[in-house]
């Protein structure tokens, strides 16, 4: 009974310190400059403001941490990556966790998580079987995004995408017939639709390519106590940041 108690007093000393350790050690956080792209609804511009499910949880992070709202910028996607490859105190989001990014980066998260699929005009009429007939056309994906290595990924000739640095291009690209579909999730294509106007009956989706989670990627220097205090936030807002996925009307096959 006495070596019971004189372990479970070490577990919660050990549990305490620990706590106590993290504690002091974010108070030392180290300011960091987070990258984005223009993706709705995770992240865009409103009435000349970021907003999005990742922006508006980040808020929250930033409060339980007791930290200033840090630098955001908002970039093309293929820029934002390379910067955070390579750049000490950075972060890119949203990013897809795939097993070739995993050990590129460190991770915070899941945000939520998006079925991505092929879109493509009604009129188009495409119907696909199997895989091998969706190969044969041309799609345009966002360049170094998850959109282009999950196409490439699942075989897709690098001669049939068209690489575009955002998503509306990709959409005009469609809209004017320079490709056949394009790349994106199920709730991206939604809020797409309405900033541009367009009628979303018009669209089907013709291909379901993966379901994946969405995070926030920092560079691989980044001190794991900062990757521990920012997950901790994360976590510590979980009620908080299932309200703002119910605000941007995310679907729960996307959470």
């Amino acid at each position: 009974m006495f070596f019971c108690s004189v372990t479970l007093l070490l577990v919660i000393f050990s549990n305490s310190s620990a706590a106590n350790t993290l504690e002091l050690t974010l108070d030392k956080l180290p300011q960091v400059t987070f990258y984005t792209e223009s993706y709705p609804p995770a992240n865009f511009m409103k009435d000349n403001k970021l907003a999005g499910i990742s922006i508006d949880s980040l808020k929250l992070m930033w409060a339980d941490l007791g930290l200033p709202e840090q630098n955001v910028l908002m970039v093309p996607w293929a820029r934002g990556y390379r910067n955070v490859l390579k750049t000490p105190n950075t972060a890119l989001f949203t990013m897809s966790r795939t097993p070739a990014r995993e050990k590129l980066f460190k991770w915070v998260g899941p945000l939520f998580k998006s079925v991505h699929v092929l879109m493509a005009k009604k009129s188009a009429n495409l119907k696909f079987e199997n895989l091998a007939d969706v190969l044969s056309y041309k799609v345009a994906t966002i360049q170094g995004d998850v959109s282009e290595i999950s196409l490439l990924e699942i075989g897709f000739p690098d001669f049939n995408l068209a690489k575009v640095t955002d998503l509306e291009r990709a959409f005009l690209m469609m809209q004017k017939g320079r490709v056949d579909m394009i790349m994106v999730s199920i709730h991206g294509f939604q809020h797409l639709t309405k900033l541009l106007k367009a009628d979303p009956a018009e669209y089907e989706q013709v291909w379901q390519v993966n379901e994946i989670g969405n995070y926030i990627a920092f560079n691989l220097d980044t001190p794991d106590f900062v990757i521990q205090g920012y997950q901790q936030a994360f976590e510590n807002v979980a009620e908080q940041r299932r309200l703002i996925k119910e605000k941007y009307a995310l679907p729960k096959i996307e959470y």
